[in-house]
């Protein structure tokens, strides 16, 4: 199954530096990240690249995607860095920071950043957080994860799931055509089946980033796969799930950039 790997090649005439490799999270595929992040990481000299996983976007065919969990999701991550010309530093979001987390069971890369991942316990503890502070949020996230349809929740309350309510909508709605279903078997992995059971035996230099508003992911689970990984943390202030399209995604690329020429120079 040929993969879909969208790539922005770092902007001539500036100094060369790690390539990256971004994973996205769930109901999305690779395009997420070409608004703003990647445009962005290129002008900074790096290679950029992301991977649409198993079923999502063009990679392979809708129809296959409950078919295809956790596993299949770090193979795709393995195939992807395989195609990378370099070693590149890996940046997964929600979803796709757990899946980051699972190819570093059995790889090294020279740097990862969590961005609102899933702790290593699972989505429990962050479903009951929702249950708790958004309700309605969770049922309709509910409800599209039970009929395999995110076209249930109301353009709003996706706003609400993922920007600040100041961020210009049309941040959204450039992304909003993108979101799809995602697969039931890695819902339930991320739940309990394949979840992280030990921290990694790899040297990986880990950066967990996320915001203190994320009505899905909160700080106490920031602060966890922190502990887990023993890995730098840091909350960004109002920010919400998805950093990289609301207002503050500059001021958040700039802290991850900072942090990579520290650690993966």
């Amino acid at each position: 199954m040929p993969l879909e790997i969208i790539e922005l090649k770092a902007e001539k005439g500036i100094k060369k530096k790690r390539p990256l490799l971004f994973v996205h999270g769930s109901f999305c595929c690779a395009a997420i990240w070409r608004y703003r992040f990647m445009p962005y990481f290129a002008s900074l000299g790096h290679d950029c690249y992301a991977v649409s996983l198993s079923g999502h976007g063009q990679s392979g065919s809708s129809w296959s995607l409950h078919f295809y969990g956790l596993a299949d999701y770090m193979e795709d991550v393995k195939n992807a860095v395989a195609q990378i010309d370099g070693d590149p530093v890996l940046i997964g979001h929600s979803l796709g920071g757990m899946v980051v987390q699972k190819y570093m069971e059995k790889h090294t890369p020279p740097a990862a950043v969590l961005m609102n991942s899933v702790p290593p316990s699972g989505t429990n503890g962050s479903a009951m957080h929702m249950l708790n502070t958004a309700p309605d949020l969770y049922w309709a996230l509910s409800q599209a994860i039970l009929f395999s349809s995110p076209e249930v929740v109301q353009f709003d309350q996706l706003r609400r799931l993922l920007i600040t309510q100041d961020t210009h909508p049309a941040s959204l709605a450039d992304a909003h055509g993108f979101f799809q279903p995602e697969s039931l078997r890695a819902i339930m992995d991320i739940a309990l089946w394949d979840i992280p059971r030990r921290p990694s035996v790899t040297t990986t230099p880990t950066f967990v980033i996320g915001g203190d508003v994320d009505v899905m992911i909160p700080t106490s689970s920031l602060q966890e796969t922190a502990d887990f990984y023993k890995a730098d943390l840091h909350i960004v202030k109002d920010g919400p799930h998805a950093l990289m399209l609301d207002k503050c995604w500059q001021d958040v690329a700039d802290t991850i950039e900072d942090w990579i020429n520290r650690k993966a120079p």
